[in-house]
């Protein structure tokens, strides 16, 4: 992890040492058990939660059901939303939210906007309650010009780019090629999405 910020002399990195620090994750769908690999191989202690989900992923340290996100949030020394953008998660991480977070901790969002609320976020960033963020997603995409998070120094912006990469296409051919042999041979379909839920 670091932080960057961003003036008329250079760049200034700040690199933050994350082994040994809790991974907080919000929901364990294919995303969350992603970056759970990933915060293992980085040797964090990972700690989830989930409405749906009860089996506990290997990479996994602990599952908790979804009412104890208040105590996922305040143990995470980084907070990392994985869940997809419905009505029950719209501004799930809140005002009330943000305050239960350590400020030494940091929010990455990468999966949707509208799931963070971004004015109690600058209010957090501003008054220092939290240590930074890392945005992929905005409620407003682009990110509007005029948003006081562009200027502001525990910010990392990217441009939702963050499932990108150069064997993209290939998992997104593949995952086609399965569910066209499987529609054609009758068989059910993989990824199918649940409208009731909305993911």
């Amino acid at each position: 992890m670091c932080a960057v910020r961003s003036s008329t002399s250079g760049v200034v990195i700040r690199l933050v040492e994350i082994t040994g620090w809790t991974l907080g994750i919000i929901g364990m769908g294919g995303f969350g058990v992603q970056m759970a690999q990933r915060g293992k191989g980085l040797g964090m202690h990972v700690i989830a939660v989930d409405p749906y989900r009860a089996d506990k992923p290997a990479v996994v340290d602990e599952l908790m059901p979804i009412d104890r996100l208040p105590e996922l949030i305040n143990r995470s020394d980084v907070l990392m939303i994985a869940c997809p953008h419905t009505v029950e998660t719209h501004h799930l991480i809140n005002a009330e939210n943000l305050k239960l977070m350590k400020p030494s901790a940091y929010l990455i969002n990468v999966t949707r906007g509208g799931i963070i609320d971004e004015s109690a976020l600058i209010d957090a960033l501003k008054e220092g309650r939290i240590a930074g963020v890392g945005l992929d997603v905005f409620e407003v995409e682009p990110l509007p010009e005029d948003s006081p998070l562009w200027d502001m120094e525990n910010v990392i912006i990217t441009p939702h780019s963050a499932g990108q990469s150069q064997h993209r296409p290939r998992p997104t051919i593949e995952l086609f090629c399965d569910n066209l042999r499987r529609y054609l041979q009758g068989e059910p379909l993989r990824n199918v999405v649940n409208k009731e839920l909305g993911f």
